[in-house]
């Protein structure tokens, strides 16, 4: 388990910020930016309207019982949160105190598993580093205090590519085998449920696994029936799990007026060939991640592909923006809801662009880690994908966070490995070591 009284104090940061951010909207000190519940209204425009159905929904819940609230199609989060609504929200009212609880779980879970995921490729020491740097980012930590759905999918998915991992670089009985298989499983269906607009990302992810386990069993001339059979039931959930859960659930679907969700795409119609299909599928959450109000921050929100050949010639472009995104001209312009919000991520994106160059080098360290390549490719293709699909810069940036985590966890090992071979640093790396 990660160190028990760092979670602790992890719990402690989570709670004070979000009875801060609480405080300030009910007193209303920034009443153009926080609502009295809590709410972001410049930062965070989806949990307002996830606030009203939760709200709605926990009533039903006290009015109507438990199988009118089970019967009611609202987003798998949604139904979580109109529980924490339904039981704490009587002392402390509908806001984002009676949800935290649930967010804290989230954060929590979050910091495990890229704890987790850090000793796994590398060491504990790694692993403690990458889940300090995550637990205090200062746009996931705010987002993390809101009524969205993005904590619980991005700890889903995490917890998927933690169980992927621990597949390529060991070796696991028949009977553990089952049980790694169930989780990974469970992991990718509750992604599929909460986040199923960016299902592709399972599924470049399972089978990148695939592709590392099939080299590792050639290379080792050794058939791994165990991790073979986890594999199996993982790949088994992610073919299943949008049939099963469709017409239950309506992953990606959101609320009218929701402002910064990809929305998933139309039906396709049967005469469609596959490559018109994906390229309508791309236009139509394109479109959908244009957003009227904060128009200054779309980038090439002109773009149009007409068929597969501008879509390959994009490719590019798309990796600038999935990566790079927002870029530096963008960092000091007033956007739509102010100058502050592209201030801090302008500083973020610029951590990250140090960040890459220290992935850089862990990659050639760590060539032969088949965990490394695995981590990096499912982050740099998820990215290029959030590139390709994704107009608005905001959107872009809080949607991405999954996939700079798993990069944090890469560029982690170089800032401990470099923090040997700076004197007045050591004392830091000692700390983590020790710890």
């Amino acid at each position: 388990m990660p160190k028990v009284r760092y979670l602790l104090l992890a719990a402690a940061f989570h709670i004070a910020l979000t009875t801060t951010i609480f405080l300030i909207g009910h007193f209303q000190l920034l009443p153009n930016t926080i609502d009295s519940s809590g709410n972001g209204l410049t930062f965070a425009l989806d949990t307002i309207n996830y606030q009203r159905l939760a709200s709605e929904l926990a009533g039903e819940l006290e009015t109507s019982g438990f199988r009118t609230w089970l019967e009611t199609r609202m987003p798998f989060h949604t139904r979580l949160q109109s529980l924490a609504f339904a039981t704490f929200g009587k002392v402390l009212g509908h806001n984002i105190l009676a949800v935290e609880p649930l967010n804290l779980l989230f954060y929590l879970g979050i910091l495990s598993c890229i704890y987790f995921l850090g000793r796994e490729v590398f060491s504990e020491s790694v692993g403690l580093l990458a889940a300090s740097i995550v637990g205090v980012w200062p746009t996931f930590l705010v987002y993390s205090t809101q009524l969205m759905r993005d904590s619980f999918a991005i700890l889903c998915f995490l917890a998927l590519m933690l169980v992927l991992t621990s597949l390529v670089g060991r070796e696991f009985s028949l009977r553990r085998s089952i049980g790694l298989g169930s989780a990974g499983a469970l992991a990718a269906t509750l992604f599929w449920i909460t986040r199923g607009n960016m299902w592709n990302a399972v599924l470049v992810a399972v089978a990148i696994t695939f592709a590392l386990l099939a080299s590792r069993m050639i290379r080792e001339k050794k058939f791994i029936a165990g991790n073979f059979i986890a594999i199996v039931l993982i790949i088994a959930a992610a073919l299943l799990a949008p049939a099963r859960f469709e017409s239950t659930t309506q992953p990606g679907v959101r609320p009218p007026a929701t402002a910064l969700a990809i929305p998933s795409a139309s039906q396709p119609a049967p005469s469609e060939g596959i490559w018109t299909r994906v390229i309508r599928q791309i236009s139509d959450r394109r479109a959908g991640t244009r957003l009227a109000r904060a128009r200054a921050s779309d980038i090439d929100s002109e773009v149009r592909f007409n068929g597969l050949g501008d879509m390959v010639r994009y490719l590019p472009r798309a990796a600038m923006i999935g990566f790079f995104a927002p870029f530096p001209n963008m960092w000091f312009q007033s956007g739509a809801f102010g100058l502050a919000g592209r201030l801090v991520s302008g500083v973020e994106t610029l951590a990250m662009y140090v960040a890459y160059v220290a992935v850089g080098f862990c990659l050639w360290r760590e060539r032969r880690n088949a965990k490394v390549w695995l981590l990096f490719l499912v982050a740099a293709m998820g990215m290029v994908a959030l590139g390709l699909v994704v107009v608005n810069a905001g959107a872009l940036f809080r949607i991405r966070y999954v996939f700079w985590m798993l990069l944090i966890v890469l560029a982690s090992e170089t800032v401990y490995t470099k923090m040997a071979k700076v004197p007045y640093l050591t004392v830091f790396r000692t700390s983590f070591t020790k710890s």
